[in-house]
């Protein structure tokens, strides 16, 4: 697989997306250098595992879904009581498939 562009990514969204493709493409570059510091990644040119081109298409995701929630809080209201749920930080399924790829700081 090549590495990742923006059509890649709106075909990820599915094109359901009410981002611009500015937006995206923004939110691309900046997941990419974020993948690259905590990753192992190839260049542009070499081939992608298939795992880490669904991790950056996933963190892109995340980081749109993110971009509505500017505190990073997310209120949840019943009958009974408020409940504040802390939003962001590292997603699960990003952390699985970048799991064979992280580097590892010794010292």
């Amino acid at each position: 697989m090549a590495a990742p562009v923006l059509g890649d990514v709106m075909a990820y969204l599915d094109d359901s997306s009410s981002w611009s493709d500015s937006v995206i493409s923004s939110a691309l570059a900046s997941e990419k250098a974020a993948q690259a510091v905590r990753c192992r990644v190839p260049g542009d040119a070499d081939d992608w595992p298939a795992d880490l081109v669904e991790a950056l298409c996933r963190r892109v995701a995340v980081n749109l879904a993110n971009r509505a929630l500017p505190l990073g809080v997310q209120a949840s209201i019943s009958e009974a009581a408020v409940a504040q749920t802390r939003v962001g930080g590292t997603d699960r399924e990003v952390t699985r498939l970048e799991a064979p790829y992280r580097r590892v700081t010794l010292g």
